[in-house]
């Protein structure tokens, strides 16, 4: 039986739980290298299975316990074989925008308002969604930022989705939800399809849309491909085409990309996608990337009640940020 879904509230604008526990202030509070954490609780640009308007709250609520059952001082990475040692003051949770039901114009300006200010102090916003459209106004808001901040910066794209999301309309949704970010985010003017890669498609791909990127010179990696390459190997390749003549990374973590039997907590769940193993390599890969921004959208908790999907998504923040979170011991 599907969790029932309450009516749209009004955001949280202090939330009870904060990302990874970290203080809560104004989004002209965060300054240079901080991390910037904008809420995006919002679905309603979503054309099927509602609840990743709960996402914000639940990442938020995952990411402060799995914070509190960790080490708190030097700790021992099996994966790597390294030990480090957390960081103060390196994330400020800035609650979230206001969202307005049925508005899709002051909705995105809202986010766009809280990443951009994020941008133009030097931070690098992490927004929390919410569905995948969402990751545009919030790529919106790093675009206008990095062009009053560094205007001649190009920056490269990269969307790890078991979906192209690269729709021009969809039906009644019309030209901004969930299957049309892609295509909003290209047509920004500090960004190339040719700089823009995705990573783990599983899903249905149309082919208009698949020719168009193709002839612009953007690049798709399936989840197929990812089997067969490596996650290592494809997150290079990936990394290596998003960034020519590009100085900054736009980084977009649809958790769809995951296989269904392992995360069944979203929206527009794929079967043969990529695994968790391969999602967390995939992201340690960007470990030197040159992060300017990044989303991480489609957790549904009530369709996942044993709440495993918002685990997992979030051990994938706590990987993509590892390097922001902890610094090496070094031998003495």
């Amino acid at each position: 039986m599907t969790a029932a879904l309450t009516p749209l509230n009004a955001p949280l604008i202090q939330p009870g739980y904060r990302l990874f526990d970290g203080p809560l202030h104004d989004v002209s509070d965060v300054t240079l290298g901080q991390i910037g954490v904008v809420g995006m609780p919002s679905d309603w640009t979503h054309s099927s299975r509602l609840g990743t308007r709960f996402g914000p709250a639940a990442l938020r609520k995952a990411t402060t316990i799995m914070q509190s059952i960790r080490p708190q001082d030097a700790s021992f990475d099996p994966d790597t074989g390294l030990c480090s040692l957390p960081v103060a003051n390196w994330l400020v949770d800035c609650g979230d925008a206001e969202v307005t039901a049925q508005d899709v114009n002051a909705t995105t300006e809202a986010i766009a308002a809280m990443t951009e200010v994020l941008t133009v102090a030097g931070a690098i916003p992490l927004a929390l969604g919410g569905d995948h459209y969402n990751s545009f106004p919030a790529c919106l808001g790093y675009s206008r930022g990095l062009i009053k901040r560094k205007p001649a910066t190009r920056f490269g794209y990269i969307q790890i989705d078991g979906h192209l999301d690269f729709s021009d309309r969809l039906g009644a949704w019309g030209s901004h939800n969930h299957a049309t970010n892609a295509r909003r985010i290209s047509e920004l003017p500090n960004v190339d399809i040719s700089n823009m890669v995705w990573v783990g498609i599983a899903g249905w791909v149309d082919g208009g849309d698949l020719e168009l990127i193709e002839k612009q010179g953007g690049r798709i990696f399936s989840a197929s491909d990812v089997h067969k390459l490596g996650a290592t190997e494809v997150m290079r390749q990936a990394l290596a085409h998003a960034m020519r003549g590009c100085d900054e990374l736009y980084l977009s973590i649809d958790i769809d990309a995951m296989d269904a039997g392992y995360l069944p907590g979203t929206g527009s769940i794929v079967h043969s996608g990529i695994t968790p193993r391969q999602y967390y390599d995939m992201l340690e890969a960007l470990a030197t990337a040159p992060l300017g921004g990044l989303d991480i959208v489609e957790v549904s908790p009530p369709l996942d009640p044993s709440e495993r999907t918002e685990f997992l998504a979030a051990e994938m923040l706590f990987r993509i940020l590892h390097r922001f979170r902890t610094r090496p011991v070094t031998a003495q």
